[in-house]
């Protein structure tokens, strides 16, 4: 049965894990497609921008210059370096004016949108010589409104073919020259756009996810939790009779001494045999009630101090206990002189603390009571086995009970130290264990008085 949890809970762990990559690819497709999406949509209205000629101011402006510093460089009144210094000076204000136009453009509202243009080459053709004169080659702006220097993509490029052609007798000024110009954008806020368009999908993903993770482990939960369920209805099938050895025992050794022959049965055996089987048969009568009612429903044990319990009471229960265990050694130091609690509660404390120490290995047990101010203090100490330090918050459950290996050591249903502990809580009381493996085990029970 473990095994088959175990592989139930790796094979939920992979479809976990294949669930989440199957969603993180086919996420991961989304984000591409509605980047190539957005990416699409801004090239498009680029394109209808460039060709409306809303743009055709801004170009005319450097266009012009353009021209006449060409003029000028063939007339030999200007120099290649002039040409940059002269395109930063309009390259601002053409740039503010760019900007203010692409942030008040309704159809760049939705992104944070950089429009920028770069001249490339120009190239001066001679008609008095047959090799092109480079003016310029690199990537200038021309105007532009990336200011935050985000990543920029091509969107179009231009190529503006003109010259001047002069008839004179004088002087032959033909030429023509080839100016070569390429337009970028970039979207700063494009990634985010496109998770916002995603959210949905990734809420849903991820709530998915989480529903499919949650049945895993409420199903995992719950078949731990059945099984667990079954190993107590075995248990509790195999093992009722171990609740009931005590008494048994001890009615059994009664019975066995009242049948010898009346003369060798003097009236004091009598009269103490029948008091062990009327003790014991109202013990057992008690015990059977505690396993079906009280000791499977928590808070149901109501403290009563009706009676008293002195040094006679509790040498009557060590008495019947050593009748079932005579080879276990009791040291009994109980220095307190009267207390008030239910005698059948005290015995059953005592009693399930003595069967607890026996079935873990103890041979000898030393009893401590005693009253201190307004309380009343028992210490059952036994040199058995002793409990590891991880179980020690468990011992007290219900049902729980401590394993070595793959089985339990001992018999039990695992309600004595449970019934304990609910018994000390209806008192107001407290109970601690103190131990390590190996070195046995001490178990302290305080009981405030009225």
């Amino acid at each position: 049965m473990k095994r088959k949890i175990l592989f139930l809970i790796i094979g939920c762990i992979v479809t976990v894990s294949a669930l989440a990559v199957i969603q993180g690819y086919f996420i991961y497709n989304t984000y591409k497609l509605k980047a190539k999406e957005a990416n699409a949509e801004i090239t498009s209205q680029f394109l209808a921008l460039e060709t409306s000629g809303k743009l055709d101011t801004l170009n005319s402006v450097w266009m012009m210059r353009t021209g006449k510093f060409i003029e000028d460089y063939y007339n030999q009144k200007a120099s290649k370096d002039e040409y940059e210094d002269m395109i930063a000076k309009v390259a601002d204000s053409l740039s503010g004016i760019m900007g203010n136009y692409v942030n008040s453009n309704t159809i760049f509202q939705e992104y944070e949108v950089n429009y920028i243009d770069y001249l490339k080459t120009i190239v001066l053709f001679r008609e008095s010589s047959k090799i092109p004169d480079t003016i310029f080659k690199g990537k200038l702006m021309l105007y532009g409104n990336n200011e935050a220097r985000t990543p920029e993509t091509a969107a179009s490029q231009s190529t503006w073919r003109d010259g001047k052609y002069t008839d004179s007798s004088l002087k032959k000024t033909n030429y023509t020259f080839e100016v070569v110009s390429q337009r970028y954008y970039s979207i700063a806020n494009w990634e985010r756009q496109v998770y916002i368009k995603m959210a949905g999908l990734l809420i849903f993903s991820v709530l998915l996810l989480s529903f499919v993770v949650i049945l895993f482990y409420l199903s995992i939960k719950n078949l731990i939790t059945q099984k667990k369920i079954a190993e107590i209805k075995t248990d509790f099938i195999n093992n009722i009779t171990h609740e009931f050895q005590t008494p048994i025992a001890a009615l059994d050794i009664a019975v066995k001494t009242l049948r010898k022959k009346e003369g060798e049965l003097t009236e004091e055996h009598f009269r103490h045999s029948l008091e062990i089987i009327d003790r014991q048969n109202i013990r057992m009568q008690k015990l059977f009630g505690q396993v079906t009612e009280a000791s499977l429903t928590e808070g149901s044990i109501t403290a009563a101090r009706e009676q008293n319990i002195d040094r006679n009471c509790i040498n009557e229960i060590l008495e019947d206990f050593m009748l079932s265990h005579p080879d276990i050694k009791i040291d009994n130091n109980v220095t307190a002189t009267t207390f008030r609690m239910d005698r059948f509660h005290f015995s059953t404390m005592l009693i399930n603390l003595l069967d607890n120490a026996v079935k873990y290995g103890a041979n000898c047990i030393t009893i401590n009571l005693k009253e201190d101010n307004d309380k009343v203090t028992l210490s059952v100490n036994d040199n058995g086995i002793g409990i590891a330090k991880k179980e020690q918050k468990a011992i007290f459950e219900k049902f729980y009970r401590v394993q070595k290996g793959n089985i339990h050591t001992s018999k039990g249903l695992g309600l004595g130290l449970f019934y304990v502990q609910q018994l000390v809580k209806a008192y107001k009381g407290y109970i601690t264990v103190n131990s390590d493996e190996g070195k046995g085990a001490e178990f302290l029970i305080s009981i405030p008085q009225p």
